[in-house]
């Protein structure tokens, strides 16, 4: 990169906010004449990147993709805005299709080069976004190995970079302390992790804290252990916890400590799958998406989703290494009897932990970031990659 650069970022959850800001970091050393500006969460902001809107905030209470739409038009105005007043070199953009396709299309009519960066799961669904992808994004940063190829089959112009999520696993470490304090029984410890999305929180937390209720009626002695990602979801789990009737511990913002200590994890379907599978833990996946959704799923879905497996894990693997229980949920006894006999099981608990430890142990040799950098450096200098489409 030959000059300064003014670069657009654009994050709407949480995780992405995590992902970008460690994207930040990584170009404070590797391209120190960029400056970024755009949709940032708390992260990005405390690395100094401007804002001009926060996604991120109201990210956490909507409740789908509707929802996520109508934030969106206000969001795409307030964009369109900022990029006539200060017009970015490039536009980078972290995962959330519903949101930054949107600008993806803009940026391409503006004709401004876009880096996509965690790509949208249509080899899962929606494959129908790919001649959009292909039409309006210059590159595409995949986060998964089978990705590269199955974008270039479509006609992206994709590269894999690695997952970033293990570039933060890798500097966290337990307390000592709070492991000790959670295995200070006999009895084995259940991880639940019900997300960090409120109303993923709210679906999912009862169901969870149901399942260890069922395990416990079974005449197995369990200690409950609830992650909580941050201090404001703490009274929200609080209330489902005193409403399931027996005690359990809430972890704040430690799930290197929890998981640590943990026997076996209740995990919420998405990436927090993998958070447990670096620390090789047996785990059950469980998601559900709810009422309104499973008449049009059981009708439509599997002509709309591609692949056998629904759980990250199990989709790397290609095969069903860890149980899951989605994307909906109307029995939890069979959920219970799964978790009681893996539990129980050390043969299987062997197994599964071998097949996570083939999945992710490639993973954690990821450099994300820097390769992503690299990316933007490329498509700054002076022959940048030519858009495909």
């Amino acid at each position: 990169m030959k000059r300064s650069a003014r670069i657009f970022i654009s994050v709407a959850e949480d995780s992405a906010d995590v992902h970008a800001a460690a994207l930040v970091r990584a170009a404070r050393e590797l391209l120190p004449d960029a400056s970024f500006y755009g949709l940032t969460g708390s992260r990005l902001r405390a690395l100094g990147v401007d804002t001009i809107f926060d996604f991120t905030s109201r990210a956490a209470m909507l409740a789908g993709v509707f929802s996520v739409v109508g934030h969106a038009w206000r969001a795409m105005r307030i964009v369109r805005r900022a990029w006539r007043e200060q017009r970015p070199d490039l536009v980078i953009l972290l995962d959330s299709p519903e949101l930054n396709l949107r600008f993806a299309r803009l940026a391409r009519q503006l004709r401004i080069p876009v880096l996509y960066y965690i790509a949208p799961q249509t080899w899962a669904s929606r494959g129908y976004r790919n001649a959009r992808i292909a039409r309006d994004v210059d590159r595409l940063a995949c986060i998964l190995p089978f990705e590269e190829p199955y974008f270039r089959s479509q006609l992206v112009y994709a590269d894999y970079v690695g997952h970033p999520l293990f570039e933060s696993l890798g500097r966290e470490s337990p307390v000592e302390r709070t492991v000790r304090r959670l295995r200070s029984s006999s009895d084995p410890v259940v991880a639940v992790l019900p997300g960090s999305r409120r109303h993923v929180i709210d679906t999912m937390l009862p169901k969870q804290l149901e399942v260890v209720r069922r395990m416990r009626a079974a005449g197995q002695g369990v200690r409950a252990a609830i992650s909580c990602v941050a201090e404001d979801r703490y009274a929200q789990i609080r209330r489902h916890v005193y409403a399931s009737g027996f005690a359990a511990e809430i972890v704040v913002a430690d799930n290197a400590s929890l998981l640590t200590a943990a026997d076996l994890v209740l995990v919420a379907s998405g990436t927090a799958t993998l958070h447990v599978a670096h620390y090789r833990k047996p785990m059950v996946v469980m998601y559900d998406a709810g009422r309104v959704l499973r008449w049009p799923y059981r009708m439509f879905g599997r002509l709309l989703i591609k692949t056998p497996h629904l759980s990250l894990i199990n989709i790397l693997a290609r095969s069903r290494v860890v149980p899951e229980f989605m994307p909906f949920i109307t029995d939890l006894e069979p959920v219970a009897r799964v978790a009681l006999q893996l539990l129980g099981d050390q043969t299987w608990r062997e197994v599964m932990v071998r097949g996570i430890d083939e999945v992710v142990t490639p993973l954690e040799a990821s450099d994300a970031s820097g390769n992503v950098c690299r990316m933007i450096q490329a498509m700054l200098g002076d022959a940048p990659p030519q858009r495909q489409g």
